[in-house]
């Protein structure tokens, strides 16, 4: 069984889709997949603003899509995925990344490390320029060999989208 966890873009890439319906039920009914939830990315979804695309309706909708394909799969929070986040942000901005701790990257950072504390297999996201940029790769990547933890596969929503619609659970 493959383990993941999605990055809060990937939620509202799946409520865009025109067969929504039919990418949510493969994600749930999949016995080869595991979708866990974390306390950031809810509170992510939770926090969108208000604006004529982003209407109180679609807060709905992702706070329920979220829940729905979660369920009793959640991931806790911890000062030891603060502290390896703060390991990450330090070795990427030494590989010359430019965003610094006190940005947004600091939930991409701690949702990784989330997934990598916990085991699991791969992030799914399609934040390039900092979450899956480069620098953060390499970041993850050497931090965790120092600290001999696994290191997660990473997928962007469309590879992930295209497996789920082919039927095929190898992530």
């Amino acid at each position: 069984m493959k383990r993941v966890i999605f990055d809060t873009n990937v939620y509202g890439k799946l409520i865009t889709e025109p067969d929504f319906s039919y990418l949510k039920n493969c994600i749930i009914s999949d016995k080869n997949l595991a979708v866990y939830g974390y306390l950031l990315i809810r509170k992510e979804l939770r926090d969108i603003p208000k604006q004529p695309l982003r209407s109180k309706q679609t807060r709905i909708l992702l706070l329920g899509l979220y829940d729905d394909i979660t369920k009793g799969k959640m991931l806790r929070h911890s000062q030891e995925i603060v502290q390896l986040a703060e390991s990450y942000c330090m070795s990427y901005k030494r590989k010359g990344g430019i965003y610094g701790w006190k940005t947004n990257i600091k939930v991409d950072f701690m949702l990784v490390a989330c997934a990598a504390l916990h085991g699991l297999d791969v992030v799914i996201s399609d934040d390039t320029k900092t979450l899956g940029s480069c620098q953060a790769l390499k970041a993850y990547s050497e931090v965790n060999r120092e600290r001999k933890i696994r290191t997660p596969s990473f997928l962007t929503y469309t590879e992930f989208s295209e497996k789920l619609r082919n039927q095929s659970s190898t992530l």
